[in-house]
């Protein structure tokens, strides 16, 4: 497998509250996390739980899926916890969109409004579901997706670390094959950026690119991402199969 990373802190913020993480060994494990919270929290928060991931201790011959869903609520705990300690990180939370490759399949665990997707075959999948008010509105059918892009209230999410204990977290298993390129994102690409016109892109830099470079194509989203506005933190990483 191939990995290219981009994190930018866009063009309006102070500084980048958005995490990764790309660890290799014994297994990839792939992650961003999207923090919010006064002063420094929300980047505190989406170091927390990056970190805590890193360090989670996977078994891999067990249930992977179960795991990933353990991890992920020790991981809100412990933000809980630790914003409970300060009041300067009251109330903070982030994001977490996260996959571990274990034998040619994905399997992913999500909680927020960053997104993971699949390209295969020139067609880009969204694998994992937005935890957010425009969501829920899509799903009623109050709204149309192009209505959902520009919606006012679209970066209202329903669930993220370190808010509350009880979470619904989605998890996945997606059987992966050779040329597949996975994208984890948070929503400063897919906000300023819309999910066809990702495809695009990434369609139109492979055609026109081979070999094809991860790196320079995530640095052409995110600086279209820039582009567009760069009106939050970007953070995005590629992987081929």
């Amino acid at each position: 497998m191939d990995y290219a990373i981009y994190t930018d802190r866009g063009k309006i913020r102070n500084k980048n509250e958005d995490s990764y993480l790309l660890k290799k060994e014994p297994y990839p494990l792939i992650a961003v996390a999207d923090g919010m919270g006064g002063h420094q929290a929300g980047e505190i928060a989406s170091k927390l739980a990056v970190n805590s991931l890193a360090d989670y201790n996977f078994n891999y011959k067990e249930n992977i899926l179960k795991e990933i869903e353990e991890a992920i609520k020790q991981i809100n705990q412990h933000i809980v916890e630790e914003g409970s300690k300060n009041k300067k990180y009251r109330e903070m939370g982030t994001t977490l969109s996260m996959g571990i490759i274990y034998k040619q399949r994905l399997y992913l665990g999500h909680i927020g409004d960053s997104r993971i997707y699949l390209l295969r075959d020139d067609t880009l999948n969204q694998l994992t579901t937005d935890h957010s008010l425009v969501h829920e509105l899509l799903e009623k059918k109050e709204i149309s997706c192009n209505e959902a892009f520009d919606h006012p209230q679209k970066h209202i999410i329903t669930q993220a670390l370190g808010l509350e204990i009880e979470l619904k977290i989605e998890t996945k298993k997606i059987k992966l094959k050779e040329k597949d390129l996975l994208l984890f994102c948070t929503d400063g690409l897919t906000d300023m950026i819309r999910t066809r016109d990702i495809e695009n892109i990434i369609n139109s830099y492979i055609i026109n690119n081979n070999p094809f470079n991860l790196e320079e194509l995530s640095n052409i989203l995110g600086e279209k991402a820039i582009s567009k506005g760069g009106n939050d933190n970007i953070t995005i990483i590629v992987a081929f199969i």
